[in-house]
């Protein structure tokens, strides 16, 4: 068994190189970490990890360096309409379409020197957690996949964030902005940090975050997750169709990790998660950690839920 915690200090030089992989034609960037004692003539696993909901991979810095001391070749992707990477228009999420950058980035790792291709495994947080459950659930190439504070069923979530009559009337402005966009052409979008000049709001900001998300920025100068600006308002239907929790069953008999937070969390519905852990087979562990929704980023608790990943992705990469 390997250690379920990982030591780290916060002087480690370990510095990434940027590489470029190719996702259905479109160029995407990602970071890649190689542990210190690397030789491309051995064999080592690899993983690649991707953040959630238009957060690029610059929020993934840690994280990334975290695994590679943990003995990993690491590879943290910037999704198409994201980060550095390509497409157009920006702010376009299609979770499928990040399943097929999760996958396209595995295409590119699995080839490089020194990485093992028969001990791959994938990571993600908050949506990314989605996406990693779903590419787990058909890419056979993925051992293992541990998926952090899941967001795995896009309709559920956008319901839990409002009211019933709130949760209609964005039902009923998607499609009218559905029927808008077959009349007049063009993909509107719509800011992420303020409100729009029409009030669609399909995701009210809990109170506790943003005063979570201000006070780190006033403590640290960082804003904890580099989100894109915009996002497409189509995009909010390709969410909502979204639905990893059931897909969780295929995945066996290759291992599946879910690592929830039991503190305050209204951002990470707690109902997909039991029910994608209760339809997953064996193996399967869930890792419950007392912290609050956005704690998993911070220094101090990051250290656990990604010692926890790391201890699991040890038991079943080895």
């Amino acid at each position: 068994m390997w250690p379920a915690k990982i030591a780290i200090t916060g002087s480690s030089t370990m510095t990434a190189s940027t590489i470029q992989f190719t996702s259905k034609g479109i160029t995407c960037e990602g970071d890649l970490y190689l542990p210190a004692d690397f030789d491309p003539a051995g064999s080592y696993p690899a993983l690649v990890i991707g953040h959630g909901f238009t957060v690029a991979r610059t929020s993934l810095v840690e994280e990334g360096r975290l695994f590679a001391e943990a003995g990993f070749v690491t590879l943290a992707i910037d999704y198409r309409h994201f980060g550095t990477s390509g497409g157009e228009p920006r702010g376009r999420l299609y979770p499928l379409q990040e399943v097929e950058d999760f996958r396209a980035a595995i295409d590119w790792l699995e080839t490089q020197p020194g990485v093992d291709p028969g001990r791959i495994g994938i990571w993600g947080t908050s949506f990314g957690g989605g996406i990693v459950t779903h590419v787990a659930a058909h890419d056979i190439r993925v051992r293992a996949c541990v998926a952090q504070a899941p967001i795995l069923d896009g309709d559920n979530w956008i319901r839990s964030l409002n009211r019933e009559t709130d949760y209609l009337g964005v039902r009923k402005y998607l499609l009218e902005a559905r029927r808008k966009r077959a009349r007049e052409g063009g993909d509107p979008t719509m800011p992420m940090s303020a409100p729009p000049e029409d009030g669609f709001t399909p995701m009210p900001a809990d109170p506790a975050m943003i005063e979570d998300v201000m006070g780190w920025y006033a403590k640290t100068g960082d804003m904890l997750m580099h989100s894109a600006p915009e996002m497409t308002i189509e995009s909010f239907e390709h969410v909502m169709q979204f639905d990893a929790s059931y897909t969780a069953r295929k995945i066996a008999p290759r291992a599946y990790c879910i690592v929830q937070l039991t503190g305050h969390d209204v951002y990470h519905p707690n109902e997909p998660i039991q029910t994608a852990f209760r339809e997953a087979g064996e193996p399967k562990r869930m890792v419950s950690l007392k912290m609050d929704q956005l704690d998993c980023y911070k220094p101090g608790f990051r250290e656990q839920t990604i010692g926890a990943a790391a201890a699991f992705f040890h038991d079943y990469l080895a």
